[in-house]
């Protein structure tokens, strides 16, 4: 069934205006997950998962850790930044892990969204509970919805399991990968101390692109998810990215994106940190570029260029390389001394 481009565009004009601050699918609004009072209860302005919810969110974190039985315990982190749509999963695959992508954890809240819509669709809430009024009133008009769209409530409470889930992992020295847009300083430095405390090394790579070509790719990828969705009839969409966020996103310090200020200011605070790289494509069909590479040779010395680093490792006969510690043994510490509030 061919989807007509007019239909598909005002459907893109409904979900663009729903999401807006306010609005029904605004990720604080009423049908948000942790407004659910059976799910969730407040104590000082903060959302306390309930105990019936809290085995659900432990089934969720085991089913992820289960699902990587290859992951090694050497205390590594990778945190990939960059703005919605920069390719930081590309750039992971092809750039970063390569065929060691099995021995690494990955940390993803969007991972968490898709879990917790399924189970919404499986027990009945995505009806009972999300679907705000509104979007019933536009199916009843003839536009279909899928459960991606709906994303922005269940955001915060998929923040929470990533978090949760890293914690854990932290605590148990696991290899992952924090995928992470990283637009806020002090999150992101709070991080690093984590992961510092912790006795991680860790790597940073930022991956840029300007704001139009984000916001083209975004487009693009709901779009080919909604159609492939009315197509088949079956499927969650594609996620839809509030414009304002991902405008914001590129509105940081000195011209540049939060993502590129904060994760150099990561990189260059935190002592943990032993490789430090940023790509950045220019235009759609443009190359990718290494811009920025750069290792620390010693716990808490400055960054220099893994060039001059090369040289320097040669002259002294490889002894000033970076930071890589040594494997730790698999034991299972922090997975069951989480606390629950």
């Amino acid at each position: 069934m061919a989807v007509a481009r007019g239909a598909i565009d005002a459907h893109r004009a409904s979900v663009r205006a729903l999401a807006k601050p306010g609005q029904a699918l605004a990720p604080d609004g009423p049908h948000a997950t942790v407004r659910n009072p059976e799910w969730f209860r407040y104590v000082g302005g903060r959302a306390v998962v309930r105990s019936g919810r809290a085995e659900l969110h432990d089934r969720l974190i085991r089913d992820v850790v289960e699902s990587r039985p290859g992951v090694r315990f050497e205390s590594r982190a990778i945190v990939l930044a960059g703005p919605p749509g920069a390719g930081k999963s590309t750039v992971l695959r092809d750039e970063i892990l390569g065929d060691t992508a099995n021995g690494w954890l990955t940390i993803d809240a969007d991972d968490f969204k898709h879990a917790l819509l399924q189970v919404a669709i499986d027990d009945g809430s995505y009806e009972a509970f999300l679907k705000p009024a509104v979007v019933r009133d536009h199916e009843a008009a003839g536009e279909r919805f899928f459960p991606l769209e709906l994303a922005s409530l269940v955001h915060e409470e998929s923040s929470e399991l990533a978090k949760r889930l890293r914690g854990e992992a932290i605590r148990a020295g696991a290899n992952i990968v924090i995928d992470t847009v990283l637009s806020s300083e002090v999150s992101a430095l709070g991080l690093g101390k984590q992961l510092e405390a912790a006795g991680y090394g860790v790597d940073v790579v930022d991956v840029e692109v300007p704001y139009e070509l984000s916001e083209s790719r975004i487009a693009k990828r709901w779009q080919q998810s909604y159609e492939v969705a009315l197509e088949s009839g079956e499927g969650l969409g594609g996620r839809w990215v509030p414009s304002e966020y991902a405008r914001a996103v590129f509105d940081g310090p000195e011209g540049r994106s939060f993502p590129e200020f904060v994760a150099e200011r990561l990189a260059a605070e935190c002592g943990a940190v032993d490789h430090y790289r940023r790509f950045r494509t220019a235009a759609e069909g443009a190359d990718r570029v290494l811009e920025v590479d750069k290792v620390r040779l010693t716990p808490q010395s400055k960054l220099v260029d893994a060039s001059v680093a090369a040289v320097r490792s040669r002259a002294t006969d490889g002894l000033a390389s970076p930071r890589r510690p040594a494997p730790r043994a698999r034991d299972g510490r922090g997975r069951d001394d989480r606390g629950r509030e």
